[in-house]
């Protein structure tokens, strides 16, 4: 027994003597300018200035070369810098998504601590070639996945370096010469590798364009488009509708906007007796009045025949002179030269008021439409929610029905009022069970997008860090080129037009002249007291 601890002793001081020397090696041995060189130029074609302006160091090893080398890094001023000895001390969200992450490491526990950075933009592990024996010896496969999830630089005492890739694509690991670094684009070829994308059905549907978007990246990148609908599955990408994930790690800019708008009730077709006034402005209108009661003031006090009636008959006079001519006798010379002034203005005045109610009886006429948000205040009354409240809008109680066509709302909307349309149509197909059809019947006749948009937003596409670049990249191609909006300019949609009727197709009925009626019956009463009132005098004064 003693000899075989014996023999374990001296096994003992044999293996560990060289390691534990190993640390008091003479820095001036270890070439720091070089391994600090290649690191940095790794981290340079690994994450480009313009896109990663800060890079995150975990110090977790105190290895003589680690110490050689982290002043080299440190003193680097193309980049800020982050140092921590922990994984989430001093390090924020902003710095595991948007920065590299440089890992200095010198042991297998180390992997583990650093298993929070597995959805990290980027990362490099630095660790000595006994580690990197070790990792190929383990049969750890949540240890390999971790240390093949970076770039591996492994480093010896004896001033070599070693860097590998695995790529996740091929499933083959890649050695980069240290001496000329040339990092490849993993995502070039992808070697058929399933990029899945989460679709709302609802909308997907409607927004064909973003499924044409993932179809074209996979063409060109050797890729498989696979389309989900279940959003539990494992998911690539997806679309961000509305505003609930603006403030999210992983987006990027996508096509087209995200906007609240307001639904407010079409204007309602004129009255005949307000189309009859339109031909003429009220300016127009007041000035035509002011002329008639002067004139009739001027005629009953200097004119010598009609200046005898009242001066009611005599504004009745005038206002039948300019529709059809005089029907009193009228005589004098400053009573002849003003009415003949009166019947010229008149014979203009009518036949330019004839021209343009015929044409304005062949057109549409309808009300002023609400589009700002003034019009919105003033006219639209909403349900009394937070929104409408927060907004000062108008509000009625919740549970009061208003009638069709006539409160307004809040609606979520994409792209354009089409598109949304027949989103929302889609969404109360599955919730509610009404016809599609008939809600976009009702909608394009009720109603209508106000001009005033709220929290107008560019949509936004949800992607994971790993393939954050390659999404980048196509989008921007997509805005530069402009297929997004050739895409549905050419896409056929259905014809959704709003036809107003025009009058010259209507029958006029009794209800429209309802205001003409309106006044004929208050002036036959008005003659009827009049004349019972005048009896009345009469008799008192002649009894």
């Amino acid at each position: 027994m003693l000899r075989i601890m014996s023999v374990l002793k001296v096994f003992g001081v044999l293996v560990i003597v060289p390691v534990s020397l190993s640390f008091y090696l003479p820095v001036s041995n270890i070439n720091a300018t070089f391994y600090a060189h290649t690191l940095l130029e790794l981290h340079r074609q690994v994450c480009p200035v313009l896109e990663y302006r800060n890079l995150v160091v975990l110090w977790l090893s105190h290895d003589i070369v680690v110490d050689a080398v982290l002043p080299h890094i440190i003193s680097e001023i193309t980049y800020t810098k982050t140092i921590s000895i922990a994984v989430r001390e001093n390090i924020t969200d902003k710095d595991l998504f948007y920065s590299c992450n440089l890992l200095f490491m010198d042991s297998l526990n180390d992997f583990e601590i650093v298993n929070s950075l597995q959805e990290s933009v980027k990362a490099i592990h630095f660790y000595p070639k006994r580690i990197h024996e070790l990792v190929k010896a383990s049969a750890n496969e949540t240890l390999l996945q971790l240390v093949r999830f970076g770039y591996q630089v492994v480093y010896d005492h004896s001033n070599t370096i070693a860097i590998y890739r695995r790529n996740k694509y091929s499933n083959q690991t890649t050695t980069i010469d240290p001496n000329k670094i040339a990092v490849p684009d993993e995502t070039r070829d992808m070697y058929g590798y399933n990029l899945t994308m989460y679709n709302y059905e609802p909308i997907s549907t409607v927004m064909t364009f973003d499924a044409y978007f993932l179809e074209l990246v996979c063409s060109k990148r050797n890729a498989t488009a696979i389309h989900i609908t279940n959003f539990s599955h494992p998911w690539d990408i997806y679309t961000s509708f509305g505003l609930n994930y603006m403030d999210q790690k992983w987006i990027i800019p996508a096509f087209g906007t995200t906007f609240t708008a307001i639904n407010v009730p079409r204007a309602k077709p004129k009255p005949i007796v307000s189309v009859l006034i339109d031909p003429f402005d009220k300016y127009v209108w007041i000035t035509y009045l002011m002329l008639v009661l002067a004139m009739a003031v001027t005629i009953s006090q200097f004119g010598e025949i009609l200046g005898r009636c009242r001066f009611v008959e005599i504004v009745l006079e005038l206002i039948m002179t300019c529709l059809a001519g005089p029907s009193r006798t009228y005589g004098g010379t400053f009573e002849n030269r003003l009415l003949t002034m009166f019947c010229l203005m008149g014979i203009v005045l009518i036949s330019s008021y004839q021209s343009l109610i015929i044409s304005f009886m062949s057109i549409v006429r309808y009300g002023s439409e609400i589009n700002t948000l003034e019009e919105i205040r003033e006219q639209c009354v909403f349900e009394d929610y937070d929104e409408s409240r927060s907004f000062g809008f108008k509000t009625y109680p919740n549970g009061t029905y208003l009638g069709y066509g006539l409160g307004c709302s809040f609606e979520i909307s994409r792209a354009s009022e089409p598109l949304t349309i027949m989103i929302t149509a889609n969404l109360i197909t599955v919730r509610q069970g009404y016809g599609k059809e008939d809600y976009i019947r009702y909608r394009i006749e009720k109603y209508r997008f106000a001009n005033v948009r709220f929290f107008e937003y560019p949509m936004c596409f949800v992607v994971l860090p790993r393939i954050r670049e390659l999404f980048l990249f196509y989008t921007q191609a997509v805005f530069e080129s402009g297929i997004y909006e050739y895409y549905y300019k050419n896409k056929s949609t259905p014809a959704w037009l709003y036809k107003r009727n025009k009058f010259a197709n209507e029958v006029v009925k009794v209800k429209d002249l309802m205001l003409l009626w309106y006044a004929y019956m208050c002036g036959i009463l008005l003659s009827i007291v009049s004349l019972v009132l005048e009896k009345m005098v009469h008799k008192e004064f002649k009894g």
